[in-house]
């Protein structure tokens, strides 16, 4: 399985500031520097590497294929809130070699395939989001339909239900939105603000209706027998991951007023 590494220690939301660099050499190049948070570090059987060849900004990075048992790495898994699964980690280059023919597509022409695949990728994390929220729902759903207080059950009181209704109608819209940016990307067609709208909305949505679904379920959803506090744990992590909700709106004001911003 492979990792994508761009996100550095000191470039997180500015992806165009990293400082990994690799330097041209006999039959290849020399790469260097460390890559942080990375999804499947832990794992990973490879990484397209993100890395500077050319001056600052987006313009001068490049993408390679760095098969992750080279000479010279090494790497390391955090210690998280949650996420477990995915083995998040750092992977340290120090001068590793990679052939010439490692290079993916042109050189310093890396951000921009990076990119393109990241709003593919936002539509998939808030879809990913979203299913754990509908689940979570369904299940209080069901809950609130056995589940009697003061001879009534819960789904009788529209306090509970109407909570509900809500986060239901929200998710139904997020996903509706990332279903639109995929439609979009199957088409080759522009799907930037699109996939900005899904890494918001989807995430920020999700947890609020996994955190009410947990409460709902009063003690008993606080406990680790049910898996409210997993899916909520995660899914706030892919509130940060691949762009904060932030740089989203960044993105889309952006596409609103014309106006430059960094993504």
């Amino acid at each position: 399985m492979p990792a994508i590494a761009l996100t550095e220690p000191d470039a997180g939301s500015d992806a165009a500031a990293i400082s990994t660099k690799a330097s041209e050499t006999d039959g290849g190049w020399l790469i260097s520097g460390e890559k942080s948070s990375i999804t499947f570090a832990g794992f990973a059987d490879a990484a397209i590497v993100l890395v500077r060849t050319g001056g600052p900004g987006a313009a001068g990075i490049s993408a390679f294929w760095v098969p992750l048992d080279t000479d010279g790495v090494t790497r390391s898994v955090y210690a998280g809130v949650g996420g477990e699964i995915i083995a998040r980690g750092s992977i340290v280059f120090d001068d590793v070699f990679v052939p010439a023919d490692h290079l993916l597509g042109e050189v310093d022409a890396g951000f921009a395939q990076a990119m393109t695949a990241f709003d593919f990728n936002r539509a998939v994390i808030a879809l990913s989001c979203i299913g754990a929220a509908f689940e979570s729902l369904d299940e209080t759903v069901d809950y609130a339909n056995t589940r009697h207080t003061f001879g009534k059950p819960l789904s009788s009181r529209q306090a509970i239900t109407q909570q509900v209704a809500e986060h239901y109608a929200k998710l139904h819209a997020a996903r509706s939105v990332a279903y639109d940016t995929l439609t979009l990307a199957d088409q080759s067609a522009k799907h930037t603000t699109e996939a900005a709208m899904s890494k918001w909305m989807g995430p920020a949505w999700s947890a609020d209706a996994i955190h009410t679904a947990l409460r709902l379920h009063g003690w008993s959803g606080y406990g680790s027998d049910l898996h409210f506090d997993q899916r909520l744990r995660d899914v706030i992590g892919l509130e940060i991951g691949d762009g904060t909700a932030e740089i989203m709106k960044a993105i889309i004001a952006r596409d609103l007023f014309g106006v430059p911003t960094h993504r």
